[in-house]
């Protein structure tokens, strides 16, 4: 039950699929979520009712500024610091959502926070900084809350732990980071 006493920072994808098969509304009532700036104010908005499987728009803004999601941000020098941790072909696989979040979870520490997300780059990354309890699945978070639904692939605890175990084998590799570092 390691979720319910945590705050899970949701990224984009699943912020779109928790609208797409209708259980965001009980995910904001079991669970207590987050968004980065980038994801509430950017990210999210490229999807809409117009999107055809999403029923209604997604205003995360709105959410924040009624109190209902907090809003989390992380410093340029945080998020500098995980860009520089890795080598270009990496860095290009991460959004900008992503990077935040992962640079919340990398300068915080605190093990109070979870981040879910669906992208495998992100997933890896996590486990190369050595987050790899960090990170939660969206399968994983719908059954602990109850709201279990049939999910994409991608959206699976398999695929998740797909990933965490590449990150962990390419952290213990050295690869990902630049050819040379300065710190």
């Amino acid at each position: 039950m390691r979720i319910r006493s945590k705050q899970v920072l949701l990224d984009a994808s699943v912020i779109i699929t928790a609208h797409e098969i209708d259980v965001w509304k009980a995910l904001l009532r079991e669970v207590d979520v987050a968004v980065t700036s980038i994801i509430a104010h950017d990210e999210s908005l490229f999807f809409s009712k117009e999107a055809e499987r999403v029923t209604a728009p997604i205003n995360i803004a709105a959410l924040i500024k009624q109190g209902a999601i907090p809003e989390l941000s992380a410093s340029v020098s945080d998020i500098k610091r995980v860009r520089t941790v890795f080598d270009e072909e990496l860095n290009m696989g991460l959004h900008d959502g992503e990077v935040e979040a992962i640079a919340i979870l990398y300068a915080d520490q605190s093990d109070s926070l979870l981040f879910c997300t669906s992208d495998k780059v992100a997933v890896r990354v996590l486990a190369m900084l050595g987050l790899s309890d960090s990170g939660v699945s969206f399968e994983e978070v719908l059954k602990t809350s109850g709201l279990s639904k049939p999910l994409p692939h991608e959206y699976c605890t398999e695929y998740f732990d797909r990933y965490i175990a590449e990150g962990q084998t390419a952290r213990i590799q050295g690869k990902g980071v630049p050819y040379s570092s300065e710190d």
